[in-house]
């Protein structure tokens, strides 16, 4: 959680714009071109490949700040660039400038901007196991560049508005800002967006091209698709969500593939007959090292606590609640159908904390019980107020408190409203949890890295797991982590990626 984030939001008149220009290409057939790659017209309005180029260019910085720059490694990003321009050469589109960035961020992701611009995510490099499969990752993000997928989405849509609710629970309670009820369209969210059925069938066919036209084995795309989706199945758990589902942010909500289709989409191409190389210890090498979960600048989870070393602050949620971080902010979740985030605000001039959350936070809800507090030394505030959810009535527990002169650290703690009593005192505990940290706990505040190590004969899973930091889940991660089947033993001198501070 960086705390400085800005959001991106299409304003009114972009927006009135987007409708007019949106009306203005319906039925125009000088809209229509035949796409090089998929050798089908498709209707990208006036949009021409300068255009893609100067959308990515313009949107590039947007995206490191709304995933947590780009990670820091330069051995590594050289390794993913020098693939990446490899499968480049074998696309039809050579006049793109292709660049190719790592992510900073555990989220399991992968996606294009227009005119060539690659991201991966670093959890998706610690999820993978051959270059094969981060070759079938990058070559299907390519697809969707030279496919211009991008162009014809935003073609096809007037109006795209993702109404992500906090990333928690639908809210909507009357008078309530929409900073409050809801984040915005931001280029990020808009550049994963998933694509529809058809564009995911043809990346895939044309990702398959490409990687098996620089030697690699396509069938890593179909077995890396299996490990994506064990892997969302374990982060359902882990973040307390309903089986299957998984978060706005994960590949497999953005890329809704199955690994049928994947089997198809090559079957399709004709190609990767499962011959081709796969590279596992040459990538195994190339990862060894590199950070794992959190990066200690934006913030770590470690279990219900959250702690920011450089800001030098903590916290805790409330008893069963699995926290994540994330560039904006820190969400938790209940099984219960409870939830939490944290994150900063300016305050607009508010001289009180209880002016903030009056006048500025909730200026047009009816905020109830409004309480002046004192949290680790610094003025705050806390109110309730009722919603909506999507499954009924909620209550909110809003708490806002003072970080300097013009910023308020904020809470918001969301329960069903029949379980209002029950979390009562949970949240307020949690909100007074709040405290300052020393520079010496600050700085013991250490990443964790993810190591490769081979089987020794008196090594087993619970003791190789023990250091990953999803507690009684360890076991569960550290299979996905290792294409470990539920029952499956660790085979005599395998490699394994184990994670250590």
């Amino acid at each position: 959680m960086c705390l400085d984030h800005p959001e991106y939001r299409l304003d009114r008149r972009q927006l009135l714009a987007g409708l007019a220009s949106g009306a203005a290409l319906a039925g125009t057939s000088a809209c229509v071109a035949t796409n090089a790659a998929s050798g089908r017209d498709s209707f990208t309005g006036f949009r021409s490949i300068k255009d893609d180029i100067a959308e990515g260019r313009q949107n590039h910085p947007k995206i490191l700040k709304s995933f947590g720059g780009a990670y820091g490694d330069p051995r590594l990003a050289g390794y993913v660039t020098k693939i990446g321009l490899e499968l480049a050469k074998q696309t039809e589109y050579q006049q793109y400038p292709y660049r190719f960035t790592i992510l900073n961020t555990q989220i399991v992701n992968a996606f294009a901007l227009p005119g060539g611009y690659v991201y991966i995510t670093r959890g998706l490099l610690a999820l993978a196991s051959s270059e094969a499969e981060l070759a079938g990752v990058l070559s299907h993000e390519l697809a969707h560049v030279t496919a211009r997928h991008g162009a014809e989405r935003r073609t096809a849509q007037q109006v795209a508005q993702l109404g992500l609710l906090l990333g928690a629970v639908g809210l909507r309670a009357a008078g309530l800002p929409s900073d409050l009820m809801q984040v915005g369209q931001t280029v990020a969210l808009a550049a994963i967006k998933g694509y529809s059925r058809e564009h995911e069938f043809e990346a895939d066919t044309l990702g398959i091209r490409y990687m098996s036209r620089a030697g690699y084995n396509a069938d890593a795309m179909a077995s890396f698709l299996g490990s994506l989706r064990e892997h969302s199945k374990v982060e359902a758990r882990v973040l307390g969500l309903p089986p299957g589902k998984v978060d706005e942010f994960n590949i497999m909500s953005t890329h809704p593939r199955t690994v049928e289709r994947v089997r198809q989409a090559q079957r399709a191409s004709a190609q990767g007959r499962g011959t081709g190389r796969r590279g596992a210890d040459l990538y195994l090498n190339k990862i060894d090292g590199m950070m794992f979960g959190d990066d200690p600048k934006q913030g770590v989870v470690r279990g219900q606590r959250f702690i920011h070393p450089v800001l030098r602050f903590e916290f805790e949620a409330p008893p069963g609640f699995r926290l994540r971080n994330s560039p904006t902010r820190v969400q938790g979740r209940h099984a219960s159908g409870a939830a939490m985030i944290f994150d900063m605000a300016p305050g607009k001039g508010a001289r009180t904390a209880r002016d903030y959350l009056r006048n500025v936070w909730a200026a047009k809800a009816r905020l109830r019980n409004v309480e002046s507090l004192v949290i680790d030394g610094r003025d705050a505030a806390t109110g309730w107020l009722e919603g909506r959810g999507e499954s009924g009535a909620v209550n909110l527990r809003v708490l806002a408190i003072r970080r300097d002169h013009g910023n308020f650290y904020r809470f918001m703690y969301i329960s069903p409203a029949e379980q209002a009593r029950r979390w009562a005192k949970p949240f307020r505990a949690s909100g007074q949890s709040f405290r300052h940290i020393s520079a010496a706990t600050a700085a013991g505040v250490l990443a964790k890295r993810l190591l490769v190590v081979t089987a020794r004969p008196d090594d087993n899973i619970a003791g190789l797991a023990r250091t990953l930091p999803y507690g009684r889940f360890n076991e569960d991660w550290f299979r996905v982590l290792n294409d470990l089947a539920p029952n499956q033993a660790i085979g005599a001198k395998q490699r394994l990626k184990v994670v250590a501070e």
